[in-house]
């Protein structure tokens, strides 16, 4: 009997703990590690429009290996167990879609927004315009919606770690500049500068990564840096404003290079105004919170406890209550 000979359709966001499986999905990464024996199987990362989900391949996993490319669409049989309190698939056999497949659907795996990028983005464009005064700033951000808004909009926040969904730099971005706000006056910083430098922190990032047909970085992204090329679309962008102060000028670049806190965290220095230490934290508590709301939200019922997050160096408490409700 072929072992594909039947198929069950199950997205992602329906699957539970037992089931078996036999549909398709698209492969997002794949890694080789090793087992106790020295032999090695595969650790795949798998998506559809509803979501992602971690797989393994035990067996034949050298075999598996030579026809597995992140980007494509797979034929996946098995089941869903558990591990370290979440889901993730045991597979039993994977092969390439093909045109054959009367079966396939490519519109199964076109990953969309859980949100309307056009007007989160308008959203975030009026918030910071709003509390801007000096005109060479407006005219910064014009120039920043005229070139950029396109592609800012829709990129992931980061490759894996958090907000990596379409949008996502967009939502973070936006999340950051409602608490740069209200942080400039509660703490009297200058706020026109902050919100400048919240808008282009992580600007380069359209530019470190590739989303599709996967995230992956790009040469410049490799070898240069997000932070470098954000720098450098600010330049860019200033550089067309005939005047532009510059005073102003660097220490919008010092917020944009010293973002990350810590020489040993990829920024070239470290926060040396009230404005550029403000937005690390805010930086820094967005992005944890955000790592942490899906750690929360990716539990299972079977722990009270998340797997342990390399990001943030722990596990997290988790409260059945809070899963149930999140079902």
């Amino acid at each position: 009997m072929n072992l594909f000979d039947s198929q069950m359709k199950k997205f992602i966001k329906d699957l539970q703990v037992g089931q078996q499986v036999d549909t398709y999905y698209k492969l997002q990464a794949v890694e080789k590690r090793l087992k106790k024996d020295g032999t090695f199987f595969l650790a795949l990362e798998l998506m559809d429009k509803t979501g992602k989900i971690p797989a393994k391949v035990w067996d034949s996993a050298e075999a598996s290996l030579k026809i597995l490319k992140p980007g494509n669409m797979y034929r996946l049989k098995g089941y869903v167990n558990e591990y370290m309190n979440k889901k993730e698939i045991k597979v039993d056999g994977i092969r390439p879609a093909s045109t054959a497949d009367k079966d396939f659907d490519a519109g199964d795996f076109e990953e969309k927004s859980n949100f309307d990028t056009g007007a989160l983005f308008n959203q975030l464009i009026e918030t910071v315009k709003s509390n801007l005064t000096r005109p060479y700033y407006l005219q910064l951000v014009d120039g920043f919606v005229a070139a950029y808004s396109e592609k800012f909009k829709s990129h992931y926040g980061a490759q894996k770690i958090h907000h990596a969904y379409l949008g996502g730099l967009l939502e973070h971005t936006y999340s950051m500049v409602k608490l740069a706000v209200f942080i400039a006056e509660h703490y009297s910083l200058d706020k026109e500068l902050l919100l400048i430098g919240t808008l282009f922190h992580d600007v380069g990032k359209i530019f470190e990564f590739s989303i599709t047909p996967v995230p992956q970085a790009t040469m410049q992204g490799g070898l240069v840096g997000h932070i470098v090329l954000g720098n450098g679309i600010f330049l860019e962008l200033k550089n067309k404003i005939q005047g532009f102060p510059e005073e102003l000028s660097i220490k919008i670049q010092h917020l944009i290079i010293s973002h990350h806190g810590e020489k040993e965290f990829g920024s070239p220095e470290v926060p040396m105004i009230p404005e550029a230490y403000a937005l690390h934290v805010i930086d820094l508590l967005d992005s944890r919170i955000k790592i942490m709301e899906e750690a929360i939200k990716n539990a299972e019922t079977g722990g009270i406890f998340s797997d342990y997050i390399n990001a943030l160096s722990r596990r997290l408490y988790v409260e059945k209550g809070e899963k149930e409700g999140k079902g």
